[in-house]
């Protein structure tokens, strides 16, 4: 029986208020009983280190806090990598590199080493203050609707293990 690989990760800082709610989000996923193969990480803000915690997976789910103008705080979006936006802002550092451009350059790094498929599911936040504790509470009510969105996609892809690329 082939295993399907799924990584979850949960980016966000929880010192920078709903900068946390990735977190949030893969804590309440990982109250689950779930099958050998799917593995959540409370990643933090890894930047490229991303890329690291996905190595050998056949699928992803990136949970990530979303600055959207115009979009009110608590939206639950999913993005495929292709769709996922590129940040506004140069990096600072490699810690501050987007999601999508994380994923560019490591897909031309070491392509066979990646998940082929890529999920990104973000929440719009209101304040990411550093030194601020706490989600706003349209964030905090989005939490619940984020974690059944990520919950979707495990069992999407678990539901078709034989669609996984890397399973032994």
């Amino acid at each position: 029986m082939a295993v399907c690989r799924i990584v979850v990760l949960g980016c966000g800082n929880v010192f920078a208020g709903d900068d946390a709610v990735g977190i949030e989000v893969v804590r309440e996923v990982a109250k689950e009983p779930w099958p050998d193969g799917v593995t959540i990480y409370e990643a933090g803000a890894p930047g490229l280190g991303m890329l690291d915690l996905m190595l050998g997976n056949d699928k992803a789910v990136i949970v990530d806090a979303v600055l959207a103008a115009g979009m009110p705080p608590g939206q639950v979006i999913r993005w495929r990598e292709e769709e996922v936006p590129r940040k506004e802002t140069p990096p600072l550092s490699v810690h501050d590199i987007g999601v999508r451009d994380a994923l560019e350059f490591g897909r031309k790094a070491m392509p066979e080493d990646l998940p082929d498929e890529v999920v990104v599911i973000g929440i719009t936040v209101a304040n990411v203050e550093p030194w601020h504790m706490g989600l706003d509470p349209a964030v905090s009510g989005a939490v619940p609707r984020a974690a059944e969105a990520v919950r979707r996609e495990i069992r999407r892809w678990l539901e078709g293990a034989d669609r996984c690329t890397k399973s032994v």
